[in-house]
């Protein structure tokens, strides 16, 4: 790997040991990384310098920059934008928690989500769950609903891609871990547009998703209702959410080929 390559890659590194630990030291960073000290240090400094990390005394921690790049990513596609509107609509009328998920270097993103009225998380509502403290979380594709609804949007060779780097680690005795049932469950969900998620995730929880087309027949994400198997009951879970998906993403993808054109005139 030539030098050029070589300090992005360091940096991302020392962001992610730093995000990985919820803070470190220098030497905290010297015991974790195969890089020398002098290096990590000069590294900081220059993070530190644009925003990326920030120094709370002998401690080192990510920086509020990362805020305003996410919040210009998250922003920067209509789609994207257009989410939010979209799940609070969605939320209002099933009044269970609602995510938007996307793709990103293999795994999913959690772009936008909202909360069920009773949910753990006090004070979130569906006015204010784009502060939600788990926007951003990663997933892995394989094991939830919004993930197979964007899987199932994708090439089969970009499928491979993802389970050779991510693998198909298994989180209940009903997640997929196998790739002959990923591809027959894949197929499926191209065939009928909606992704299921029967506890496949964790214990006690179904999610029904829809992936968001963009007017070319692009993943933009996945649109999904997620509750607990004592709410989400075999009806809901197999019929009154379906339709309720399909009728919203028909919507917001009416939205989003409304924009799509403009921005063409």
């Amino acid at each position: 790997m030539c030098s050029k390559a070589k300090t992005p890659e360091r940096s991302i590194r020392i962001i992610e040991a730093i995000r990985n630990r919820d803070g470190a030291n220098l030497e905290e960073l010297d015991d974790t990384l195969e890089i020398s000290r002098s290096t990590i240090h000069r590294h900081l400094q220059t993070l530190i310098e644009h925003g990326y990390i920030t120094r709370e005394g002998e401690h080192y921690h990510i920086g509020l920059k990362f805020l305003n790049l996410g919040e210009y990513a998250r922003s920067r596609k209509c789609g994207y934008r257009l989410v939010e509107d979209a799940i609070y609509e969605l939320h209002e009328e099933v009044n269970e928690e609602c995510e938007f998920i996307v793709e990103n270097a293999g795994r999913g993103i959690l772009v936008y989500e909202s909360y069920h009225s009773e949910s753990r998380y006090e004070g979130n509502n569906a006015a204010t769950f784009k502060d939600s403290a788990t926007v951003g979380t990663y997933f892995r594709l394989h094991n939830h609903a919004a993930g197979k609804a964007i899987l199932a949007g994708l090439s089969d060779e970009r499928i491979e891609e993802i389970v050779e780097q991510w693998g198909l680690p298994s989180r209940t005795d009903r997640t997929i871990t196998s790739r002959d049932e990923l591809r027959g469950e894949l197929d499926a969900i191209r065939e009928q547009g909606t992704a299921y998620s029967d506890e496949e995730f964790a214990r006690g929880l179904r999610e029904v998703a829809r992936c968001v087309n963009d007017p070319l027949g692009n993943c933009v994400g996945a649109l999904a209702v997620i509750g607990p198997t004592y709410r989400m009951t075999d009806s809901k879970f197999t019929r009154e959410i379906p339709a309720l998906l399909e009728d919203h993403v028909t919507t917001l993808e009416a939205k989003i080929e409304s924009e799509y054109l403009d921005d063409l005139r």
